[in-house]
């Protein structure tokens, strides 16, 4: 198999970089992907709610004041997308908006209790398995796993 940015005299050091490591590591993202989808799918099947639901409350969560169009950049979705999902999200009383103090034609986003509340119900198991694998791969994994996922999404 042909290797990644090595030549024949760069230092063994490189070998995690052959092409069958960064595969194997490719089919690993999808596998997990699949295991966290799966269980967050498990716990929201009887709230009419899916993953796109899920990903714009957690990005609000984690940046709770954000903008529709910050909100809608981050999550790579179009307009009417966005608008979709909010206003479930807003019926369902998971989302309050509130007129931006310096541009009264924005509005910034934030969960109410009741999302809050939900979607740490919904995240419990994730959070658990993550927390479980970190404790296994030791101290620096988290911040090791962050810069890569980091390095991955800021390539376009």
């Amino acid at each position: 198999m042909s290797d990644l940015n090595i030549s024949a005299n760069k230092s063994s050091s490189l070998l995690y970089l052959r092409d069958d490591k960064i595969k194997l590591s490719l089919y690993e993202f999808f596998s997990v992907n699949k295991i966290f989808e799966k269980s967050i799918l498990t716990k929201i099947e009887k709230t009419n709610l899916g993953i796109a639901d899920i990903k714009c409350l957690l990005l609000i969560s984690l940046n709770p004041g954000v903008t529709f169009n910050e909100l809608m950049v981050n999550l790579d979705i179009t307009k009417q997308s966005l608008n979709r999902v909010l206003k479930v999200l807003i019926e369902k009383n998971f989302i309050l908006q509130k007129t931006n103090a310096n541009d009264a034609r924005k509005k910034n986003l934030y969960l109410t209790d009741s999302a809050n509340n939900m979607l740490n119900k919904v995240l419990r198991p994730s959070i658990e398995k993550l927390s479980s694998a970190f404790l296994k791969s030791g101290t620096n994994s988290v911040q090791g796993l962050n810069q890569i996922l980091s390095n991955i999404i800021s390539i376009k």
